[in-house]
């Protein structure tokens, strides 16, 4: 079965540089889980999830109206194609610790949302046990926005807070 069959097509995006505060707000009265997210522009750069909200925002210990989007949101955006098959979808998901992720369209456009919950509606009870477990084992690695390379790494404060999320290659010196 491909992806377009099940996917969500009923998304919701918000700007990268609106506040985490308006996203939560957006994601509660919508009863959703996820948004994708676009630059100003309007083209889709990146997805924001509760669980990259609990990842890269809590620890940071700020007030949600203080942070925008774009330090939170996992980037480069998630995605597959929309005749990509539901197993391949499982593996992508799996394989990168994600419980979400965008579905595009040949030109590359956001066309859905898709996400465990609607896979393991269509795989067998063993692949679903497989995918959820080998999801939990898996982080999901934010890339470096400048350098492609590194990842970004929290740096801590005295109080166990994140004070900088930084790039891990030592020749880019990106903070965020």
């Amino acid at each position: 079965m491909k992806v377009e069959k099940i996917m969500n097509r009923n998304y919701k995006s918000i700007e990268e540089n609106e506040s985490i505060f308006n996203a939560v707000k957006i994601m509660n009265e919508n009863k959703i889980y996820g948004l994708v997210v676009k630059d100003k522009e309007g083209k889709d750069v990146g997805l924001l999830s509760e669980r990259s909200i609990i990842k890269r925002f809590i620890p940071r210990n700020k007030k949600p109206d203080e942070v925008p989007v774009k330090f939170v949101m996992r980037e480069p955006m998630p995605k597959i194609s929309m005749d990509s098959d539901v197993r391949d979808a499982a593996t992508y998901l799996s394989n990168n610790g994600l419980e979400r992720c965008a579905v595009v369209d040949d030109s590359g456009k956001v066309a859905g949302i898709i996400t465990l919950t609607d896979i393991s509606r269509y795989l067998s009870k063993e692949s679903i046990i497989d995918v959820l477990f080998s999801h939990r084992a898996k982080e999901y690695v934010h890339l470096c926005p400048k350098c492609g390379i590194g990842t970004l790494e929290p740096v801590y404060n005295e109080k166990g807070e994140i004070k900088v999320f930084r790039c891990s290659n030592p020749s880019c010196f990106y903070e965020e």
